[in-house]
Order: structure tokens, then sequence, then C-alpha cells
């Protein structure tokens, strides 16, 4: 983010905490906010999210009452409470956004798994190593059916860990990629279950995973996808809180209203 992009975002935010703002202006801010959670590592928020708080347990009429998330909810970080604020406004406005704007379109290549060796020099090359390789070169070459027909023989041949789990996470990438959902769905299933012990293997197929449900429409799968890759606390931990509380919403499981009301 640019430098003066940085003072415009806290710019508007002082608007915002002095009720200077529109609702129009208040929803850009907001969306902005979500669809990039990175940002409130890098903004200092502390007083103005205090504020809001503050606003709403005065405007409140009755005793807020505080719906349960789940425990791992709770063990988010300062950015993550932030965030849930951010998210307060966000549902709520009149605009309302869709479970498209918070998920993946396309899964970029590099997230691909390949062989170990890539990352190490001292990393001896297997024979399903080389495979991984090769079905990642097909890929970024545009050949699918022949990296698919790779992955395919590393799981018939390599049904060990971690290759398996690769292999599959691989296939269900490609087949995300096509919009063949149902598959990708059976792939991220099985590449999650065989890399349980595997936490960065595991994240990314529940993180893929949950996005394959929504396209499916299957929202309380997704919900659990999602949770999945939350739990695993790794780079995709802010994108799926953000979807997380984006499906809680949109299932009707959180009043963020009235939790906001009820935070401190």
């Amino acid at each position: 983010m640019s430098s003066s992009r940085d003072q415009d975002i806290y710019k508007t935010i002082d608007a915002y905490v002095k009720g200077k703002l529109n609702e129009s202006d208040i929803e850009r801010l907001w969306v902005e906010i979500a669809k990039d959670p990175d940002l409130l590592d890098r903004l200092e928020l502390e007083t103005g999210v205090k504020k809001i708080l503050d606003e709403r347990k005065m405007s409140s009429k009755k005793k807020a009452t505080v719906h349960s998330l789940p425990n791992w909810v709770w063990h988010a970080s300062a950015a993550a409470t932030i965030l849930l604020v951010a998210l307060v406004q966000l549902f709520r406005v009149e605009t309302h956004t869709t479970l498209n704007d918070f998920i993946v379109s396309t899964i970029p290549v590099d997230q691909l798994e390949v062989a170990d060796g890539l990352r190490s020099q001292d990393f001896v090359i297997s024979s399903a190593d080389s495979l991984l390789n090769l079905g990642f070169a097909a890929v970024s070459s545009g050949d699918q059916e022949k990296a698919l027909s790779i992955f395919n023989e590393v799981i018939s041949n390599y049904d060990e860990e971690p290759y398996a789990s690769k292999a599959y996470l691989n296939r269900g990438i490609i087949f995300y990629n096509d919009g063949k959902y149902p598959e990708a769905i059976t792939n991220f299933t099985e590449a999650a279950t065989r890399a349980k012990e595997n936490r960065m293997i595991s994240e990314k197929a529940f993180w893929y995973l949950g996005n394959a449900y929504v396209n499916t429409g299957a929202l309380e799968d997704a919900l659990l996808a999602v949770g999945e890759a939350y739990k695993r606390d790794g780079v995709f931990r802010k994108s799926a809180y953000v979807l997380y509380q984006k499906l809680s919403y949109d299932l009707g499981k959180v009043d963020f209203e009235e939790t906001s009301s009820g935070d401190n």
C-alpha cells in the first residue's frame, strides 16, 4: 500500500469516528478493510474502535445478548477483534455483500505443492518429488490434462505422505480452476484427511475446500472447512476469519449488532 493511500485511510477513519462520513462513504471504507485484512495490521485503530464500541453501547436500548461463536474464534489477535468491528459495518450496509466477494475465483499456480527440494539445496529428490515437479511444470504450461495424469501416477504409485496429500491437493486446484467444484471438493477433502499431521498442507486444503463448498451452495460444510483452516493459524488465517464471519452472518448464526454492542 502506498504512503499516500495510508494517509487517505487514516483520514477516512478519523472522519468516521467523528461522524462526518455519509452511509456510502462508510460502506466503501469497511468493504476495503474487510477485503484487505492485512490493512488492519498496519493501522492503529484502537482509539477509533473504542469510540465506535462506546457509541454503540450508548445507543443500545436493551441489554445486549452476546451470541457465542466457537471458542477458537475468540483466540484471535487484536487485529481480528478490530476486523470483527469492520465486519459488523460491512454486513449491515444496505447494499449487501455477497459470498463471492470473500472467496477466490482462481487459485494461483504457485499454490500447487511441489517437491520440498525446490526450497532446499540439501534435499534429495525422490521419484515422487520429480513427478510433483513435472506436474507443476505441466500446469504452468497450460497442460492440465498432462498434469492430472502425472498427479494420478503419484497417487497410484506413491500412496504415502506427504506425496499423496500433495497430489490430491494439486488435483483439487486444477478442478477448482476448471469450475468442477464437486471434483475439487473430493480431492481437497482427501488431501486434508491425509495431511492431518501437516499443518501447512491441511490448512491450504481446508481453505480451498471451504471456497469450493461456497461455490456449490453447501454453506454449512463451508463453515466447518473454513473453521478448520482458521484453527491452523497459518497464511490463510485472516481470510478464513473474514469468510467464517460472513458465512455465520448469512446462515443466521450470529447477530453482529448485538455482539458488537456487548463486546469490549
